[in-house]
């Protein structure tokens, strides 16, 4: 009952943040204002909620480390194949430099909708990371496609410092001037348990969830974070 009470509220206050309805989002408990801090608080506080909705969290200051360990991820879940937006310069590196650590093969956005589901990884930059929730937020906003979060069985979200905010509100208020046809919000794996009360990951999303923070290294510098 309190995961579909804190479900219900999310999405209400999703609703009157798009509507603009002046004082119908609640002001952030104490917990959350204290909590508020720099970026270093933003990422820890993603991370945590993020881990503890059963999502896969890697950072370092360049991809080049963490390619062995997101690869192993990714073989594990049966991954073959990679897909990332044909405009999305953040995700293009990470998926060409993946190719060989499978060795994956890499395909069209177009062709990601005809493939067997467990063998596809969707690979995209986050529009945002919310703190509050451990949500990665994917809007369709410039015509970006919302595919990778939605037909893959295995959703790559790329992070830089600067897409992570405190609040789901923060999020809604940086959208309201011009809120976006489609908005996703992909807090850890998919799951259901609406046959039979089974819960079934992957139902309805990606089964499985991998975060990687990229924190824009120097010259030099490829040391992963730990």
């Amino acid at each position: 009952m309190e995961t579909a009470d804190r479900k219900s509220e999310l999405i209400r206050r999703i609703a009157a943040a798009l509507r603009g309805r002046e004082g119908a989002i609640p002001p952030p408990s104490p917990a959350l204002r204290e909590g508020g801090g720099g970026e270093a608080d933003r990422i820890a506080r993603f991370r945590e909620q993020f881990e503890a909705q059963g999502g896969r969290f890697l950072a370092g200051s360049a991809v080049e480390p963490l390619l062995p360990a997101l690869g192993e991820e990714l073989r594990m879940a049966g991954v073959a194949a990679l897909f990332f937006p044909e405009n999305d310069a953040g995700a293009r590196p990470v998926a060409e430099s993946l190719v060989p650590f499978g060795p994956f093969t890499l395909v069209p956005p177009a062709a990601a909708r005809e493939l067997y589901a467990p063998s596809l990884a969707g690979v995209q930059s986050a529009e945002y990371a919310i703190a509050e929730t451990g949500s990665i937020v994917q809007t369709s906003r410039g015509g970006k496609t919302l595919l990778p979060g939605l037909v893959s069985d295995v959703h790559v979200a790329i992070l830089t410092p600067a897409v992570f905010v405190d609040r789901m509100d923060d999020c809604l208020a940086a959208l309201s001037a011009d809120p976006p046809r489609n908005i996703s919000f992909l807090t850890g794996p998919s799951r259901t348990a609406d046959i039979e009360q089974t819960t079934t990951i992957g139902a309805h999303g990606p089964r499985k969830m991998i975060a990687v923070l990229l924190t824009s290294p120097s010259p030099g510098e490829g040391r992963a974070i730990p």
